[in-house]
């Protein structure tokens, strides 16, 4: 019968996978819990699959590395425009030239263009539906605001009866 591994019984498990993962050297975090650094060794392979923390940070370098050639959001928004110039002269061009094809297609890359701007710059979710919950808490006796509102209208008949049937349908409604 093989033993447990000592470090996934470790009351600080979840912080000392989580220093492993970030590619902590294991005799810093062997001698930080106290734990055997060749258990340690055991549990970082065996029990969670990771590499050396050498391998882990040579990984977390090229990553870095990754994001870091990415282009900034200014230097895709003047992409975008330099784009959006050059589209609007193969328009100009187009429709002088007389090809409605060609002016109709660049007039849709225009609108794709403007389309991945507004997203750039967070406007497509403007209108995004936002829930929010509000909770209150008022206590209030319907038939007495129904009486109220009908007295207020006893000297016009006609609109106390429409009042009366409003209730009345809404009364039905909730029955329902």
């Amino acid at each position: 019968m093989a033993r447990k591994c000592s470090t996934c019984q470790h009351i600080k498990r979840a912080e000392i996978d989580r220093r492993l993962a970030a590619g902590e050297p294991g005799n810093q975090i062997a001698s930080d819990y106290d734990l055997n650094p060749s258990s340690l060794h055991r549990h970082r392979s065996n029990c969670l699959g990771l590499g050396s923390s050498n391998a882990i940070m040579k990984e977390v370098s090229r990553g870095t590395a990754a994001v870091a050639c990415l282009p900034t959001k200014d230097d895709l928004n003047n992409a975008y425009f330099d784009l959006r110039g050059q589209i609007d002269q193969i328009v100009s061009q187009a429709r002088a030239e007389g090809s409605l094809q060609v002016a109709l297609s660049g007039l849709n890359s225009i609108r794709h263009t403007l389309d991945s701007l507004s997203r750039l710059a967070g406007f497509d979710r403007q209108g995004a539906q936002v829930n929010v919950a509000v909770q209150t808490n008022v206590q209030f006796d319907l038939a007495l605001i129904a009486e109220r509102v009908i007295q207020k209208f006893d000297g016009e008949p006609e609109m106390k009866a429409r009042i009366a049937q409003a209730l009345l349908e809404v009364d039905d409604e909730q029955a329902a």
